[in-house]
């Protein structure tokens, strides 16, 4: 229940506005001034929302006001001001105030502001716990396809429906699905775990993936000297992720599409059917409609599994990713192996921005943990990068028509800018670069943004 803090010095404001939310189901205290307002909240009795006069004795709604901005809080508050003095409001809202009612006032008005309000404000704090999520997980991201596909995310998060992960190795397809596991998990708040079990499916050899995800009674099979509860069962009430998925039997495939139609399944060597609530998160970097064509996958589940399909892009796709994933992995691994790193310098911005990452992040790791291991320094310098980044990014020495290039690519940047008033991201999103891209260009010419 959303608990709303009223404060006015008229006791019958108070009393209506208490009455009236208190209809709409929400938990309402009141305040006859500021300063008992402040020993509310002081209490540890933050509220959700907190509607306060504009005009009080003791302590006005723009010293509470202050009060909440300067204390950290993150309480949203609209004021009450008189019919007239809407300057005051306006003031109010400059410093931080999210709206503001004006006396006399409409019941359906407030009802609408404080509805609005609260729903924002749910909708932000989802936000941060999403961006929370995500970097606690290593998804670390300024590209719009990244962008689109986190809003994606978030809208599924919590949906039951299958989900099917398509994208090259190394591009995060597993980190995007434990992302999804908790985002699921916060918003269950059940007061239990909700499991995530991962199986990676070219790892089980054909001939016991069946058993593996299913389970299996004692004696189903040689070997098989107890009871195992199968991959699907230790899921329930959580997330199963299929890690390339492409590599199951056409057999386990059909009895795998079976449970995703009625949730039930039968272990090895039992005519009992189990009913778990297992979801199934799927990831694979293999071509599944053309498996599909040729055979090797079946049709009706791979219609089953790609309820909600999201697209990876590779890294050389999505730069501006690069330079934030780096600096992610190198606070990451120097704290981790005990080496403080300061940085990046520009010439070693430059190469990783300018290498083509057949390997998308999962490369970009291996490589900032080598440079945070072989740096005698506390910035990464190029040569603690590999010789093929090196090979790929290093000028070619003099030549005939150097100084043409060069020229040429003075005059690009140049006119970018000039098109764009000297807006460095909007001509390195013209010219297809990145923002440090660009800056390391216009250093290396001469240029400004003026």
């Amino acid at each position: 229940m959303k608990r709303i803090l009223v404060v006015d010095d008229e006791e019958n404001i108070c009393g209506v506005l208490k009455m009236l939310l208190e209809d709409d189901g929400y938990e309402v205290s009141t305040a006859h001034n500021g300063t008992k307002a402040v020993a509310l909240i002081e209490s540890n009795a933050d509220p959700d929302l907190i509607i306060s006069d504009l005009k009080m004795p003791e302590m006005g709604g723009m010293d509470l006001l202050a009060f909440v901005k300067q204390g950290g809080r993150d309480i949203p508050l609209v004021m009450i001001t008189a019919y007239g003095s809407i300057e005051n409001a306006v003031e109010a809202m400059k410093r931080g105030a999210t709206d503001f009612i004006a006396k006399p006032f409409n019941k359906d008005v407030i009802r609408h502001i404080v509805r609005n309000t609260l729903m924002r404000e749910d909708l932000k704090n989802e936000n941060r716990l999403l961006r929370e999520s995500c970097r606690a997980q290593g998804v670390v991201y300024e590209s719009q396809a990244m962008k689109e596909i986190m809003r994606t995310v978030e809208k599924v998060a919590s949906a039951p429906s299958a989900v099917l992960l398509l994208g090259e190795s190394g591009t995060g397809k597993e980190v995007i699905a434990r992302t999804l596991h908790t985002l699921a998990a916060e918003r269950a708040k059940t007061g239990f775990s909700v499991p995530f079990v991962n199986i990676n499916c070219p790892a089980v050899p054909d001939t016991l993936i069946e058993s593996e995800l299913f389970g299996y009674r004692k004696g189903a099979f040689t070997g098989a000297v107890q009871n195992f509860s199968g991959r699907i069962c230790l899921a329930d009430n959580g997330i199963l992720f299929l890690d390339e998925i492409a590599e199951i039997p056409l057999k386990t495939q059909a009895k795998l599409l079976r449970f995703m139609e009625d949730k039930t399944f039968e272990p090895l060597g039992s005519t009992a059917r189990i009913r778990v609530e297992t979801r199934i998160i799927c990831a694979t970097n293999k071509d599944l409609a053309a498996m599909v064509r040729e055979g090797l996958f079946r049709e009706d589940l791979y219609y089953r599994i790609n309820t909600i399909t999201i697209r990876i892009p590779p890294l050389r796709e999505r730069r501006e990713d690069i330079l934030p994933l780096a600096e992610h992995f190198l606070a990451q691994l120097s704290a981790s192996i005990g080496k403080p790193m300061k940085g990046i310098s520009e010439e070693a911005r430059e190469a990783l921005c300018s290498y083509a990452w057949p390997g998308n992040a999962r490369e970009l790791r291996n490589i900032i943990e080598r440079a945070v291991v072989l740096s005698t320094s506390d910035v990464v310098q190029p040569d603690c990068l590999p010789p093929e980044m090196k090979r790929q990014t290093a000028s070619p020495g003099p030549a005939a028509g150097d100084n043409k290039l060069d020229q040429v690519e003075r005059d690009l940047i140049f006119e970018a800018l000039r098109r764009h008033k000297g807006n460095i991201s909007a001509a390195a999103r013209e010219l297809g670069i990145t923002r440090d891209t660009i800056r390391y260009r216009m250093r290396k010419h001469g240029l400004n943004a003026g």
